[in-house]
């Protein structure tokens, strides 16, 4: 089965948007009292910064992935959107 799918479709860049949105979901925000007292900072404006820096990372990282799946959204049925997704992201390509 062949399948086009329009544009090009980059396997790295999907990986490193999951890797970001990933990075979006681990409690960064928990090493506040730890940096604050590190540096002599308030405890609040640091959990406050990290927060901020973690919603862009993970903003970015949505964008990224979005991105390449709605390429691929573009040329497959829905039937076979996740695993067309789940095989570009293991293999690289869209071919089996």
């Amino acid at each position: 089965m062949t399948i086009e799918v329009p544009g090009a479709i980059s396997a790295t860049r999907l990986r490193v948007g999951v890797f970001l949105i990933l990075l979006w979901w681990i409690p960064v925000w928990l090493a506040a009292p730890v940096i604050g007292e590190a540096f002599g900072l308030d405890v609040v404006d640091v959990a406050v910064a990290l927060a901020v820096v973690q919603t862009v990372v993970g903003a970015l990282g949505t964008l990224v992935a979005g991105k390449q799946i709605t390429r691929i959204l573009r040329g497959v049925p829905r039937k076979q959107m996740l695993p067309t997704v789940w095989r570009v992201f293991r293999h690289g390509s869209i071919e089996s």
